[in-house]
């Protein structure tokens, strides 16, 4: 007789991992095939990589109808900043063909082309020489010359604007890459890397001698520029789009060693201009943060703060102050503070009058006022549109009560007129709506209420009659009172 020996529950909870980790490693490679299918390049609508390189090679040139575009998007452009509209900022943006030197740069690096890389930088160079110059003429002649707030958003980059242009490449060339262009991918690549603004900001700085407006905005362009050609670079390299072949060796080392030095003399400035951006984004959330934490008084207000960031000297934060001054205990308390904020290299400017602002300069006179001023309007105003909100808001609840008590005045009427065909027997009726308490329930209740006159010998049918009322009203909570 076979004798069946005791279950090991070890060896049976081995067998469970032995199965348990093979499925589990066959369920990640599957999802890993899963997502390189989703984000594969190759496979979805690609485009022939020699088609892709000839579009591009043709967008790199700026002459006949490129040009006029360019001209007129400018002119677009200087326009919506000069009047403040963004709306009109984006349609120059839209219509604007300068993405196409700008990625060839990057294409013939890609694919190790120097007559593309050069003649790139060629038609680059006149591009932005079209512009600004377009430009300057437009800002020049026009009668509003004050910088607007879309002028001086173009004046100094952040890190954001890198992150911008860097993804904005990857998507443009990607779109590119594609047998369909990406569809509305190349235009909202021209919006979000907003290239044009930059170069019509530079033209306002030329035409009114605000070189500060002008190399910033410079700056700015050129550092979207190289971040765009340099998401290029890698999505070609990455599609492995075929490189120039040339028959001697000798001009083919030649050309690696040109492209080379141009690459080596783009990253190293371009490293250096996304240090700087970083540091004074850096700077700049560090010194907010440090004003709003510590310049919160009752009874002294911040009207203006200027932050300037200095790379290779002492940075400033320049603030003006309304109202009570702070004793110099408190202003070197904060200055002490400013190291916990990352501003240790920084000089704190505090400028600051109690009451009226007799003898103080004339240019900061002005300001506390018409910032004070300012301030002042705009509380009012908030109050006031924050007051009118709560008016209409009880004026609409009135008028909602109003009409239903309208209503039910007008259907209590017609209700007695069918109640007189249907339930003769029912000898008076009143409907109206009434605040009920409860002992129970401290709350007041309004409830539609019907009075009903009626015979004694007919009071049995008042459950019917109940049922109607209420279908007829479409209202179920509904309370009777009767009178016999």
């Amino acid at each position: 007789m076979n004798q069946k020996g005791p279950e090991n529950k070890d060896d049976k909870d081995h067998g469970s991992e032995g199965t348990f980790f093979p499925k589990l490693k066959e369920m990640l490679i599957d999802f890993g095939s899963y997502v390189r299918e989703l984000i594969d390049l190759e496979k979805d609508t690609k485009a022939d990589a020699h088609e892709t390189i000839g579009q591009i090679e043709k967008s790199v040139v700026f002459k006949g109808t490129n040009l006029w575009i360019l001209i007129f998007s400018v002119l677009v452009c200087s326009v919506g900043l000069n009047i403040n509209s963004t709306a009109v900022v984006i349609g120059a943006m839209l219509i604007s063909p300068l993405l196409g030197p700008i990625m060839g740069v990057g294409l013939g690096v890609g694919i190790n082309s120097f007559a593309l890389i050069k003649k790139s930088l060629l038609n680059f160079g006149e591009m932005v020489s079209f512009s600004v110059v377009a430009s300057a003429i437009y800002f020049f002649i026009t009668p509003l010359s004050e910088a607007q707030s879309e002028l001086l958003l173009r004046t100094s980059p952040t890190i954001f604007d890198a992150f911008v242009a860097l993804f904005g490449g990857f998507a443009g060339i990607v779109a590119y890459s594609r047998t369909d262009k990406g569809g509305t991918a190349i235009p909202g690549v021209a919006i979000a890397t907003a290239l044009m603004p930059p170069l019509c900001t530079a033209g306002y700085g030329l035409a009114t001698m605000e070189f500060r407006f002008f190399f910033g905005a410079l700056y700015l362009f050129l550092l979207n520029s190289i971040f765009i050609s340099l998401a290029t670079v890698i999505t070609v390299r990455y599609l492995k789009y075929p490189k120039k072949v040339f028959v001697d060796p000798k001009r083919e080392k030649r050309v690696k060693w040109y492209i080379t030095i141009f690459v080596l003399l783009t990253i190293i400035p371009s490293i250096f201009m996304a240090y700087k951006v970083v540091m004074q984004s850096y700077f700049t959330t560090n010194a907010r943060t440090f004003i709003a934490e510590n310049f919160d008084f009752e009874n002294t207000r911040v009207i203006s703060s200027d932050l300037e960031y200095r790379p290779s000297d002492t940075s400033v934060i320049d603030l003006t102050l309304f109202g009570e001054p702070l004793d110099e205990d408190l202003i070197n308390l904060m200055e002490r503070r400013m190291g916990n904020y990352g501003l240790r290299n920084t000089k704190l400017v505090i400028n600051q009058r109690a009451g009226p602002v007799d003898g103080v300069e004339d240019w900061r006179a002005e300001l506390l006022t018409t910032n004070l001023r300012s301030d002042i309007m705009e509380e009012l105003f908030e109050r006031n549109e924050e007051r009118l909100s709560r008016q209409q808001e009880e004026i609409r609840q009135l008028q909602e009560d109003l009409n239903k008590y309208a209503m039910l005045d007008q259907m209590s009427t017609e209700v007695f007129r069918e109640i007189n065909v249907q339930y003769p027997f029912i000898e008076g009726f009143s409907l109206g709506r009434m605040v009920y308490h409860e002992e129970e329930r401290p709350e007041k209740d309004t409830l539609i209420t019907a009075i009903v006159t009626i015979p004694d010998e007919d009071f049995d049918q008042r459950e019917t009659f109940e049922r109607w009322l209420k279908v007829r009203l479409g209202e179920d909570n509904i309370r009777f009172v009767y009178f016999r």
